[in-house]
């Protein structure tokens, strides 16, 4: 008789507004008490720096090193940490500082400060952010799915795809937005594979970060924000013009949470009409036709992979729709009643479907484009001071073969 499995996941879906996340600098005054951390921070000056030990290799303003030439130092490098960064803006990065470090799997984190400010202030930002992730030696995966089985007789189930990447947002000293990006899949045939991109957003004021250490930030508290999240086809034009342009495979959008009234979706195929993928209920999805049912649908095994789908809080207030302009754009904004000193957490979750081929790109590559707004407010004698920033990110995500997540970049680099 065909074994079969049921495999459960419980992710709580986080959106509240909390004390609980440090920011920069509360952390970094905890890592910066190990010595590598210290060693790690005194190399960010206003210079150009290239330091290499068997811990670490530090590359700082060094202007013809690109984004690839570090990368292709970080795959072939020994050492466990590695950082790349700029405080003269003239150097052409598409960030102020990238951190990876490699251990049980490779962890990269990016920074990037959105207004203008001074070289030394620049350094100020870098050093507290590469001092925050020094210590860590791998994350935890954003959707925290379970590892394929190896039992043959199951080949299909939700599996860590281990593409993750977490980025750093910084508005000079009035706050900052971290979101950590990760992505499942699940291969639910021989023609068709499910995707789940889950960003972890937290939207930091600056006086979160000021009562936690770092007095550098203005007392601004949260009023509201946004992200949009869009999936689509990717390309490469880098070669065009003696290969033409090379196409990702199509993404379908199949369902996105969390949502103010979650109601059951069938997901069907749309590489392959009339075939039934699964059902996202409003605690998390399931090929069985319910979330915590034994009975699997003919697709080699009984898979449930459950979440909470629902919006319910009311201060900050939640609300989750999709573009009138763009049917593949989903977008979550919160609105507090009030100006509130706390940090806005937000998991945000888009499934998407692909075919299970490949076209003159890989199988599992797509772009995927985020788009941020946040507003702030400070009270100087009454007078009520409001700041609202925007931030967007182009990118080349592959979720297959080769796993990876950087800027879009027209294509592959």
């Amino acid at each position: 008789m065909k074994k079969t499995v049921l495999i459960v996941l419980l992710a709580a879906v986080t959106f509240t507004c909390t004390f609980v996340a440090l920011p920069l600098s509360a952390s970094a005054s905890t890592a910066a008490q190990t010595p590598l951390a210290n060693d790690v921070a005194s190399f960010i000056i206003d210079d150009v720096v290239l330091q290499v030990n068997d811990d670490f290799e530090i590359y700082g303003n060094v202007a013809d090193m690109s984004e690839a030439d570090f990368e292709e130092r970080v795959a072939t490098g020994d050492a466990t940490i590695y950082l790349h960064y700029r405080t003269d803006k003239s150097i052409d990065l598409s960030y102020d500082a990238l951190l990876i470090i490699c251990s049980e799997k490779q962890s990269a984190y990016e920074y990037s400060e959105q207004l203008d400010v001074s070289s030394s202030k620049l350094a100020h930002g870098i050093r507290n952010f590469a001092i925050r992730y020094i210590d860590k030696t791998q994350l935890a995966a954003p959707a925290a799915a379970p590892a394929a089985t190896n039992d043959s007789d199951i080949p299909q189930t939700f599996v860590n795809s281990i593409v993750d990447r977490e980025y750093v947002v910084n508005f000079d000293d009035v706050g900052y937005i971290t979101y950590h990006i990760g992505v499942t899949r699940y291969v639910a045939n021989s023609k068709s594979i499910l995707y789940i991109v889950t960003v972890n957003n937290a939207f930091v004021p600056g006086i979160v970060a000021n009562q936690n250490g770092d007095t550098s930030y203005k007392k601004f508290k949260n009023l509201d924000g946004y992200v949009h999240m869009t999936v689509e086809q990717a390309y490469d034009r880098n070669e065009e013009y003696y290969y033409g342009i090379r196409y990702g495979t199509v993404p379908y959008k199949k369902d996105y949470w969390p949502i103010n009234q979650p109601l059951t979706v069938t997901i069907t195929s749309s590489v392959q009409l009339g075939l039934t993928l699964g059902y996202s209920f409003s605690n998390g999805f399931s090929t069985s036709g319910e979330i915590n049912g034994s009975a699997g649908i003919n697709m080699g095994a009984n898979i449930s992979y459950g979440y909470s789908k629902a919006l319910t809080q009311n201060d900050p207030f939640f609300s989750a729709q999709v573009s009138a302009n763009n049917l593949n754009e989903c977008q979550w904004n919160y609105t507090c009643d009030t100006s509130q000193n706390r940090t806005c957490h937000l998991q945000t979750n888009y499934m998407f479907e692909m075919a299970n081929e490949r076209k003159d790109m890989f199988i599992g590559d797509f772009r995927l484009k985020l788009d941020y707004s946040f507003h702030l407010q400070r009270s100087v004698l009454l007078i009520p001071i409001n700041k609202t920033y925007t931030h967007s990110a182009d990118l080349f995500v592959q979720a297959g073969e080769y796993q990876s997540i950087r800027n879009f970049n027209n294509g592959i680099i």
